[in-house]
């Protein structure tokens, strides 16, 4: 392992947490990507210097497939897959979670389409489990309305099983919030 890889915690030596990343995807696929990424504990670049400085490594093809697959930085699979879904229907205009401070409380849309104002959230399976997940998602979704924000919602269930729905929702609130957008100038 190359030096700039390792780190030292109460006398430990241990792998820097890009590199563990890379090393769990062979377990995980890409949500040990996202997991990462979503604590902050390594940045896209840190993946990719990691996995270019460990090129030698069987499995690296994989790797840097998965690392591909986060150009966008999901946070989740669910994540993932949306991301996937509208870069092949060349849908642009959006960033993946974007950061937005509403009366001093930060929030982070999935998906947003910051000119227009359209968040689009995705649901994974956490959210059908974990309640404090659950209550967060209404405080967020209520301060980004009350802001001005359209919200659509869109589970993992939609996601796998109706892509082009959720693909002609999205095209639907861009175009609605367009037209908003230039009759209000």
């Amino acid at each position: 392992v190359p030096p700039e890889l390792v780190h030292q915690r109460h006398g430990l030596r241990m792998t820097v947490p890009a590199l563990t990343a890379l090393d769990l995807c062979a377990e995980l696929g890409g949500d040990a990507i996202d997991r990462a990424l979503r604590t902050r504990t390594a940045t896209l670049a840190g993946l990719h210097l990691a996995c270019e400085l460990t090129g030698h490594r069987r499995g690296n093809k994989d790797r840097h497939t998965l690392l591909l697959d986060s150009r966008d930085e999901p946070w989740s699979e669910a994540e993932r897959l949306a991301h996937r879904l509208l870069r092949g229907a060349d849908i642009t205009g959006w960033r993946a979670n974007r950061k937005v401070v509403i009366d001093g409380h930060t929030y982070y849309i999935d998906v947003a389409f910051s000119a227009l104002m359209l968040a689009v959230e995705i649901d994974g399976r956490l959210h059908e489990t974990d309640e404090d997940l659950f209550e967060t998602d209404r405080w967020r979704q209520n301060a980004l309305v009350l802001e001005g924000w359209m919200v659509l919602r869109f589970t993992w269930k939609m996601l796998v099983d109706h892509p082009e729905v959720v693909l002609r929702d999205i095209r639907r609130a861009v175009a609605i919030r367009r037209r908003r957008f230039s009759d209000a100038r």
